[in-house]
């Protein structure tokens, strides 16, 4: 059943007062060699009505790609002589696993927006779109949706709030850029929980609109949070990797642990998407010290929510991601795998930072110097002559590697330290791979062996019960797209 209010929309307007509005026509699928239209939420045969969920908990590690997930895993075991949470997950009884197609109505590699959309409303968008599809229509995301329905609601990321994922369960905007259009529609919608990133684009007079939302700076200030609503910002952009973060700064797991405390007090209970959101950039960087961390520190959080969960029947837990990313892999032979890991995890330092370091540095020193020296200092590793003159030539516009999306400083040096870290990159790119969605608890009997990801969106409103959704003013709008590259 689709549970989507319909309307008479006949006219293309402009998004309304906030005074956006994309020129130009949506891409067809067929300019990309999609079967059209992609973005029809699927038919799906009616089944008998499962336990009600009267939460759900969207845990997404952000472009997480296979390799990852393996990665993380043998990490754990390595050093904490125990399998990740993850793993752990697919060994519960009820817990289903589901091989997840990720294509979005205009490409075959999707970006988070699309992706998340995508789960948020039920429909493939184009890429760089939230819930809008590409005839222009918007659509009710599923937290808004849920408020509806009495559901307390909140987003928790280690990227900006305002970033694609958690944006695509909680606005209507035609290019994720306009970040500043989703702060604001973010708190028009009274969600109850926001926290991650993306101070820049809550500026004093919008967080003035709303005199009962308390916002809090530091970890400090979200553990002494009094009830009510709650916006956390704890950085002016994303939050920093974890191999670079400061004391001051919550940890994935804390930000989640206080939203849930928050939630679970709902009488009609929640909706809770939390995102490992930096997982994506550290792949994009090709920075294997940082993506293992980041995936650490995702699976730390999945393993509390895992103990909240304990002894509760009440709970539909989603755990996944939205697309691969570069596809890492541990890619050297018996002991040398192992050894190379045990390096990795002494390194302290993002390749983020680190290059920030050496741009600052070369302005006053020699280039090869700067670069040998920040380098080793975080990562542990000494380059050779050769590897330094490599990353000097690319950071001088030189070509070196011979795939022209890979010739940048980041996936060289990753491919650099690859010989001492073992872990490979393919790309610095999104990939099109079905990914991994594994799910526990009421409603979870529903998802199947394979999926397309817009299916997911009917199985989380069918699990709650939630009653159709009324489209908020201002929806019956329709909005012109542009096609847009993401990330």
């Amino acid at each position: 059943m689709d549970l989507h209010a319909t309307t008479g929309m006949d006219t293309r307007l402009s998004v309304g007062r906030r005074g956006f509005l994309a020129a130009g026509a949506g891409a067809a699928m067929a300019a990309a060699g999609l079967s059209a239209p992609a973005y029809a939420r699927p038919a799906r045969p009616s089944r008998p009505r499962a336990p009600r969920a009267r939460n759900v908990i969207f845990m997404v590690a952000d472009g997480m790609s296979a390799g990852t997930l393996t990665i993380a895993d043998s990490v754990r075991r390595m050093r904490d002589g125990k399998a990740s949470a993850w793993c752990t997950l697919w060994e519960r009884p009820g817990a289903r696993r589901t091989a997840q197609k990720t294509q979005c109505a205009d490409a075959f590699v999707t970006d988070s927006a699309a992706a998340a959309a995508a789960w948020g409303c039920g429909f493939s968008c184009n890429t760089g779109v939230l819930n809008v599809t590409p005839d222009g229509r918007q659509r009710l995301p599923i937290l808004a949706h849920a408020r509806q329905c009495g559901k307390a609601t909140g987003v928790v990321t280690t990227t900006r709030v305002t970033h694609a994922t958690p944006a695509g369960f909680c606005v209507n905007i035609p290019h994720r850029d306009l970040e500043d259009a989703i702060a604001e529609q973010m708190l028009e919608r009274g969600f109850d929980v926001m926290l991650g990133g993306g101070a820049k684009h809550f500026p004093p007079e919008l967080i003035a609109r709303y005199p009962n939302l308390k916002v809090v700076r530091t970890a400090e200030e979200l553990r002494a949070a009094p009830p009510g609503r709650l916006l956390g910002i704890f950085s002016r952009d994303h939050i920093p990797h974890v191999v670079d973060r400061t004391e001051k700064i919550p940890t994935l797991e804390a930000m989640s642990a206080a939203a849930l405390d928050r939630l679970a007090v709902a009488p009609e209970g929640f909706v809770l998407q939390i995102e490992g959101g930096r997982v994506d950039h550290a792949a994009h960087d090709n920075d294997a010290v940082s993506l293992v961390h980041e995936q650490l520190e995702f699976d730390r959080t999945l393993e509390h929510v895992m103990q909240w969960m304990e002894g509760r029947d009440d709970t539909l837990l989603i755990v996944t991601t939205d697309h691969g990313n570069a596809n890492p892999g541990l890619t050297l032979y018996g002991r040398r795998g192992e050894e190379s890991l045990h390096r990795l995890l002494k390194g302290t330092r993002s390749f983020e930072t680190m290059l920030a370091r050496i741009a600052r540095g070369r302005k006053e020193r020699e280039l090869g110097r700067v670069i040998s020296e920040v380098v080793e200092e975080g990562t542990g590793v000494a380059l050779e002559t050769t590897e330094v003159n490599m990353l000097a030539s690319v950071l001088q516009s030189q070509r070196v590697m011979p795939f022209r999306d890979a010739n940048n400083a980041t996936s060289v040096l990753g491919s650099i330290l690859a010989s001492t870290f073992g872990v490979a990159f393919t790309s610095p790119n999104h990939t099109s791979d079905m990914v991994e969605l594994t799910s526990l608890g009421p409603g979870s009997d529903a998802l199947r062996p394979v999926m397309h990801n817009n299916e997911v969106w009917q199985v989380l409103v069918q699990a709650m019960c939630l009653e159709p959704a009324r489209l908020l003013p201002g929806m019956d709008q329709l909005i012109r797209l542009n096609r847009v590259e993401g990330d």
